[in-house]
C-alpha cells in the first residue's frame, strides 16, 4: 500500500474525530453557536504555520501559488460556514456522507478535465463505489435547504483540495506550499470573515465557557494534523483519490458512534437510528467495497 493512501485514511480517522468535537463545540451548553465565529477560530489558527518562517521554508510564492491558496482559502472558509450550520441541525452521521460525497464528486471532475492522468480508468469501478456509499447513507430526512447547504459544503471542501493540489504543483517546495495555503486562511479570515461577521464573532467567542474553546483548541489542533497529513498525500498522489478516501470517515464515524452516544446522549443520540441504520450499513458495505477495488488494482 502507497505511504500517501496511508497519510490519507490517517487523516480520514482523525476527521472523523474532530467533527464529532465540532457538533459538541457547536450545540451543546456554552458553546460556540455561531458558524462564523468557529469558522473564524479555525482559520486564524492556521497562522501557527508562521513557525516554519524561521527555518527557512518559506519564500516569496509566485503569482500561482499565490492566486490558487487564495480561491483554496475563500472556499475553504466557506466551506466551513455551510458545514458548520448543518451540524447545528443534522447528525454527524448524516452531514458527512454527503458532504464527502460531494467533495470527491467535484475534486474527480476538476481533475479529470484539469490534471492530465489524475483519475487513471482502474479507480473509476471504486471512485463510483465509494461515491455511491456515501449517498446510500443519506436517507433524504431534512430539508431542501439544509441539503443544498450540505452539498454546498463538500463542494466548496472539494474546490479547496483541488486548488491545494495545484499549489503543491506550482510551488517550489512542499513546505513553501504548505505555508501560502495556511496563510491565506487567516487573512481571508481577518480581512473578509471578520468584517462581515464582526458582531456575531466577538458575541459568541466572549459568551462561550472556557471548556468549549478548549475543545475547540483540541478539534483544530487534530484538525491541523489531519490536514498535513492529507497536504502530504496530495502532494505525493492523486487529489481524487484522496478526496474519495473522504468515505472513509463513515468508517470511522459508525466506530466513534456508539462511545458518544453513551456518554453525550443529548448531544448525539439521533445518531443511529432504527430508520436510518440499514442505509448506513449498506452505504457502509458499498465503501468498503470501493477500497478493496482501490487497493486491489
Amino acid at each position: 500500500m502507497s505511504l500517501w493512501i496511508i497519510l490519507a485514511i490517517t487523516a480520514q480517522a482523525i476527521s472523523a474525530l474532530t467533527v464529532f468535537i465540532d457538533k459538541y463545540v457547536l450545540v451543546s451548553d456554552g458553546g460556540i453557536k455561531s458558524p462564523a465565529a468557529f469558522a473564524f477560530y479555525s482559520a486564524v489558527l492556521s497562522g501557527l504555520v508562521v513557525i516554519l518562517i524561521p527555518f527557512g521554508l518559506v519564500s516569496i510564492p509566485g503569482y500561482e501559488v499565490l492566486f490558487f491558496s487564495t480561491v483554496s482559502a475563500l472556499a475553504y472558509i466557506a466551506s466551513l460556514l455551510f458545514l458548520y450550520r448543518t451540524l447545528q441541525e443534522m447528525t454527524v452521521t448524516d452531514v458527512l456522507p454527503l458532504t464527502a460525497s460531494a467533495g470527491a464528486i467535484t475534486v474527480g471532475s476538476l481533475a479529470t478535465f484539469f490534471l492530465a492522468q489524475d483519475l487513471p480508468n482502474s479507480f473509476i469501478p471504486a471512485f463510483l463505489l465509494l461515491v455511491t456509499g456515501t449517498f446510500l447513507i443519506y436517507c433524504f430526512c431534512f430539508s431542501r435547504k439544509l441539503f443544498a447547504m450540505t452539498i454546498a459544503a463538500g463542494v466548496l471542501l472539494g474546490t479547496s483540495s483541488f486548488a491545494a493540489k495545484l499549489v503543491f504543483d506550482a510551488a517550489d517546495t512542499f513546505f513553501n506550499g504548505l505555508f501560502w495555503l495556511l496563510i491565506m486562511n487567516v487573512v481571508v479570515a481577518v480581512v473578509i470573515l471578520a468584517p462581515a461577521r464582526f458582531k456575531a464573532i466577538k458575541e459568541s467567542l466572549q459568551g462561550s465557557s472556557t471548556g468549549a474553546k478548549g475543545f475547540a483548541l483540541l478539534s483544530k489542533t487534530l484538525g491541523g494534523v489531519a490536514f498535513f497529513l492529507t497536504a502530504v498525500a496530495i502532494s505525493l498522489g492523486s487529489v481524487s483519490v484522496v478526496n474519495a478516501l473522504g468515505g472513509l470517515q463513515l468508517v470511522f464515524l459508525l466506530i466513534f458512534v456508539p462511545l458518544f452516544v453513551h456518554r453525550l446522549p443529548d448531544v448525539f443520540k439521533y445518531e443511529l437510528t432504527p430508520q436510518t441504520l440499514i442505509l448506513k450499513i449498506l452505504g457502509t458495505l458499498s465503501i468498503v467495497a470501493g477500497l478493496a477495488i482501490l487497493f486491489i488494482f
